[in-house]
């Protein structure tokens, strides 16, 4: 007998329920066959390792939690994961936010299939977004945007960003290799940053590879400070 009740059919995204508890899954992406799991109310280990037998039956090779920080690991850690990603937290407030240096657009819907294109070219297979990603960032927050930076040849970068109550979260940030090193990411940063503070954020977050050194640099330049607080993305054993 099931330990979970699963509403939805793999590998479309799906509800996990037992008793109050209940989670939110969906693959991690579409190169990596691993499941994505989200608590929405109780999960406990039990419930969790419950949620873990499900998505294995379902063929994931291993789930994945979002990135947590360090006060919230400890029931994933008594439901038999571990760290497998570590993240940088970064937070800069909303004032004397320097003027881009390239021209960026609001984007649209027709953008997002060449906004695909960038991000897997940017990111490697574990960190890239796939379509479903991509929708949920947009729609974490009850506000956002999508900013593009255009060339004559098609899109050159873009940058997801929402906005919740007085805080920001700059979601996403990819330009095409092929365009790096000419201050378009930092145009995309400026111009969120920009935006978040109309929309009457008082700070934007962002989190990024504890190891992608040069965004963590070009994130300090841009007045980004890093938290003392950690996160990271836990993967069952």
């Amino acid at each position: 007998m099931p330990k979970v009740r699963v509403d939805g059919i793999w590998p479309e995204p799906v509800v996990l329920r037992r008793g109050w508890s209940r989670a939110e899954s969906r693959p991690w992406n579409a190169v990596t066959p691993m499941a994505h799991l989200r608590m929405v109310r109780g999960g406990g280990p039990s419930f969790i390792c419950d949620c873990v037998d499900a998505l294995v039956e379902f063929g994931a090779s291993a789930v994945l939690s979002p990135p947590l920080p360090r006060s919230a690991q400890a029931t994933w850690m008594e439901a038999d994961f571990e760290r497998h990603a570590d993240l940088t937290l970064m937070r800069r407030q909303l004032d004397h936010i320097r003027p881009p240096g390239h021209i960026v657009a609001v984007g649209d819907e027709d953008d997002l299939d060449e906004a695909l294109l960038i991000d897997a070219a940017a990111f490697d297979d574990f960190w890239r977004f796939d379509r479903r990603a991509m929708i949920e960032a947009m729609q974490s927050t009850a506000v956002s945007v999508v900013h593009v930076a255009r060339t004559g040849e098609g899109l050159a970068g873009f940058a997801i960003t929402g906005v919740g109550r007085t805080l920001a979260y700059l979601q996403r940030v990819a330009v095409d290799p092929r365009w790096q090193g000419q201050g378009i990411g930092r145009s995309l940063v400026r111009t969120s940053a920009r935006w978040a503070k109309k929309q009457g954020a008082q700070a934007l977050m962002l989190n990024t590879q504890a190891s992608n050194e040069p965004a963590i640099s070009l994130y300090a330049n841009e007045g980004f400070l890093s938290l003392d607080e950690p996160l990271a993305v836990l993967k069952s054993a």
